[in-house]
């Protein structure tokens, strides 16, 4: 059964020397889309890039870098996106048409492109979460999507992706405590 190195990560991480406030960098200091080369290394999706394809609200660089890269699929993010199945119940025809589109995505993602967290991804991935949620703050009730976010990072630091979001509030914090980890960020459209 696999362990957590826990000793591991608390000497990479060092939480208890973490005293500063981690303040959003600003736009020039990360790495956004437009920088990128349509060659790279994978790309790792984070929940909201499926619903922002799914609404039509990803920019032109975003829909290249999604055709031409391989994709890797978090269960983490799945796990979020079958959460909306069962949170919300459909009032109406755009919703049903909406929630059948989601259905369809989760279910073309490629079963062998589905990348699950280990014990040990879980690990790092709270104390991650446990430094942000210190570090960087956060409302009640964030702490969840605290840790989903670090699973995500961490998942793909270790499959040598990037991370692909717009979620710039919560993965800059997160890339700043995981330096090693690559964060790729874009602007939904409206």
């Amino acid at each position: 059964m696999p362990t957590i190195d826990l000793a591991r990560t608390l000497r990479r991480l060092k939480p208890e020397k973490r005293r500063a406030r981690l303040l959003r960098r600003s736009e020039s200091e990360l790495s956004f889309v437009e920088g990128e080369d349509l060659a790279g290394p994978p790309l790792m999706l984070d929940t909201c890039v499926y619903l922002h394809v799914l609404r039509g609200k990803t920019p032109d660089m975003v829909d290249a870098l999604l055709r031409s890269r391989t994709l890797l699929h978090s269960a983490v993010a799945i796990g979020e996106l079958t959460n909306r199945l069962g949170a919300r119940v459909p009032a109406n025809e755009r919703e049903r048409a909406a929630r059948a589109k989601l259905v369809r995505a989760i279910v073309e993602i490629p079963e062998h492109r589905v990348v699950a967290p280990s014990v040990a991804m879980w690990g790092e991935a709270g104390v991650l979460a446990g430094l942000r949620a210190r570090l960087a703050g956060f409302n009640k009730g964030q702490e969840q999507e605290s840790l989903n976010d670090g699973l995500i990072l961490v998942q793909a630091r270790a499959e040598g992706a990037v991370v692909l979001t717009e979620n710039l509030s919560d993965f800059d914090p997160l890339q700043q405590l995981a330096a090693d980890a690559r964060v790729l960020f874009y602007c939904a459209n409206a």
